[in-house]
């Protein structure tokens, strides 16, 4: 291919396929992406300096986590540490600021290729969790599903990730299946599947919830009544047949036993009632007003092992919701700002007649109850990026004039 045959959306292609590949990068090169996005986004700005419009607002507005973040590092006293914490949260930034310098007609073509690229990865994914668990001797059970949690998340062949984050990536992928997902039915329903199955083995309480809950009301709002019904039916005929499986049926009943929630550091959600009370202990004792970002997990920390929770000090647990969590780090008025945000940009897809984005925006927000899934840099880029598709693109608004 000759050098000249390398236009801009050309490469922009290229750009989205390695974007959607996210799921399936390493760690240490997830973000590479972020990187080549927005050196990408940069070329654009250049070529279509005097056409393209940068909404100064919007992007003020999608910023105010980082900006509250970066002030807080005036009364933190780990400075260092706040900085690290701060670089790692720059993705919020550059992610919605490659956007506004695309073309919205390049923001759609990257959109759509990001999308399909991100299925299948996702179901690839998924796919290779299975192989992976059955290598390891899950069909014959040697060890509890618990054990294989711990080797995916450390080993996994070098594509090891916490599976709250890849049930989060999972869901992803379902719920672009139901917007748009490929022309084939026979492929997005086998896909589908995949990714279900995935979603349904990593058994995280939380994310599996908010998509059911959601994909639902997505489809009462897409007036789809006939796919409603199929994803109720599939869906619980699946998560019933989940349940067959003993940890899985385990870490949802505990959820009706009080022994295994108050003050139970044994179980999941155990875990999450000790650090919820904790998180809001620490929050109270700082009058509200946080503790900067350097400073904020060493005092959680602190608080549990004075509680006698050494091993959720030692472990360095966060708060495990996300609202609780910029709490500390910035105080009541920082969730207040942040809130401000998240309502500013769901009353903009009202507006907008973008029920795709209010539902994408929601399952976040359902999801920041229970995990601090901006704590993590996977978290924060995925975030970023599907945050940035529906607030700067309008390819699935109804109501043109915004």
């Amino acid at each position: 291919m000759k050098i000249k045959d390398f236009t801009l959306e050309k490469i922009g292609t290229y750009v989205a396929f390695f974007c959607g590949l996210f799921v399936l990068l390493p760690f240490k090169l997830k973000p590479l992406t972020v990187f080549v996005f927005f050196v990408w986004s940069l070329f654009s700005l250049f070529k279509n300096r005097k056409t393209i419009k940068i909404e100064i607002k919007t992007l003020i507005i999608g910023s105010i986590f980082f900006i509250s973040y970066a002030v807080s590092l005036l009364f933190s006293e780990n400075i260092q540490r706040g900085f690290t914490i701060l670089i790692r949260c720059i993705p919020i930034v550059l992610i919605p600021l490659g956007y506004s310098f695309l073309t919205l007609e390049t923001k759609i073509i990257f959109n759509k290729l990001f999308r399909k690229t991100f299925i299948i990865a996702a179901s690839i994914y998924s796919s290779l969790l299975f192989i992976y668990l059955f290598q390891l001797g899950y069909s014959s059970q040697k060890l509890d599903l618990y054990t294989y949690y711990s080797y995916i998340t450390y080993e996994f062949w070098g594509l090891n990730e916490h599976p709250i984050y890849s049930s989060i990536f999972f869901s992803i992928a379902l719920f672009f299946i139901l917007i748009e997902g490929f022309k084939n039915k026979i492929f997005n329903s086998i896909l589908f599947l995949i990714l279900i199955f995935g979603l349904l083995i990593l058994a995280r309480k939380g994310v599996i919830a908010s998509f059911f809950v959601l994909s639902g009301i997505f489809l009462f709002l897409k007036k789809d009544k006939k796919h409603t019904a199929k994803l109720v039916f599939v869906f619980i005929g699946l998560f019933l047949l989940s349940l067959c499986v003993t940890e899985i049926r385990g870490r949802f009943l505990e959820l009706f036993d009080s022994s295994k929630v108050v003050n139970n550091k044994e179980t999941s959600t155990g875990i999450r009632y000790i650090l919820w009370n904790t998180s809001e202990k620490v929050i109270q004792n700082s009058n509200y007003l946080g503790y900067g970002i350097g400073d904020a997990q060493e005092v959680l920390s602190k608080q549990l092992a004075l509680d006698g929770y050494d091993f959720l000090s030692k472990e360095n647990y966060n708060a495990h919701n996300q609202f609780l969590q910029i709490a500390i780090a910035i105080g009541v008025v920082g969730v207040c700002l942040y809130f401000f945000s998240l309502l500013y940009f769901i009353q903009k897809f009202i507006k907008r007649k973008n029920p795709e984005a209010i539902v994408f925006l929601l399952f976040f927000i359902f999801v920041f109850l229970f995990e601090s899934v901006l704590e993590r840099q996977n978290g924060i880029i995925i975030y970023s990026f599907i945050s940035s598709m529906f607030i700067y693109s309008s390819e699935f608004d109804k109501n043109s004039s915004k």
